[in-house]
């Protein structure tokens, strides 16, 4: 055996899969802009259907991965449960996304967060269930922000920032299962470190409003906040949300202020 042409074999290999991957690539991009090319609406309605494919896929993934670093999700005593149920689904019933199904899970954990993966998991702690306590208008928020990020699709917004709309390609036209975990890897990691400010701002409006449609004070973002600020001044472990939720007195007045807009849409519609 030679080992200079078992080498100069690998590498021919190696180069000649990775030019199949670049004229694979290239292929997908060629089919969509003729497709685009051809019938607009059509082309967008199936990449979108696409793209919603590979969300739900990645937040499976991302949702497994949260479950394995937090443990399996728990169930609270009825009575709580079907409060927190009661609330998680009538503010779903007013986010715009139908193409996707949301799902709640209750983590138990003493880290005081909350969050979003792609595709509708949303995952709260019972730390932070436990400084909320009974005020389930402040809770319909919370859901309500975190429904946002997803409706905003700000999960797969963020990946397309940081991996390039090329490798988002390559996985919805084959891509191998090694880049398949990269990029739910990086999810993950977004998941984890959380949203941008205005990200942050951005689910803050729309979860209010969600929350106020479904029948819930809008004020409970506020006494959230409130609650959070209390927090900061406590030994909580692994304060996690804080971390990720940047408070700042514009973000709790932009509250206040729709609050103010929001509070008789919520009187009229009961």
């Amino acid at each position: 055996m030679f080992p200079g042409l078992v080498h100069g074999g690998t590498r021919a290999l190696a180069a000649a899969k990775r030019a199949e991957k670049g004229v694979s690539l290239a292929l997908a991009v060629v089919i969509v802009g003729w497709l685009f090319a051809l019938t607009p609406a059509s082309a967008q309605s199936f990449l979108d259907q696409l793209l919603v494919g590979l969300e739900v896929s990645i937040g499976e993934s991302v949702a497994a991965d949260v479950i394995a670093e937090y443990g399996p999700p728990i169930r609270l005593e009825p009575q709580r449960q079907r409060q927190i149920d009661t609330a998680f689904q009538r503010i779903v019933a007013q986010a715009s996304r139908k193409e996707i199904e949301y799902n709640l899970k209750i983590l138990q954990s003493d880290v005081v967060n909350a969050f979003a993966a792609p595709g509708g998991h949303i995952f709260i702690t019972t730390g932070l269930l436990k400084y909320i306590d009974d005020d389930i208008d402040a809770l319909a928020n919370v859901l309500g922000h975190e429904v946002a990020h997803v409706e905003l699709k700000h999960g797969m917004n963020a990946l397309v920032r940081q991996l390039g709309m090329g490798l988002v390609l390559q996985l919805l036209f084959g891509g191998s299962d090694a880049v398949f975990r990269r990029v739910v890897a990086v999810a993950a990691e977004l998941t984890r470190r959380g949203w941008s400010r205005e990200q942050e701002y951005e689910s803050d409006d729309l979860g209010q409003r969600l929350a106020a449609a479904a029948g819930y004070d809008p004020y409970g973002m506020v006494r959230f906040f409130e609650v959070l600020r209390e927090l900061e001044g406590q030994e909580v472990p692994f304060l996690e949300f804080l971390s990720t939720h940047p408070l700042t007195s514009e973000r709790a007045e932009r509250a206040r202020a729709r609050a103010r807009s929001l509070a008789p849409a919520r009187a009229a519609g009961q």
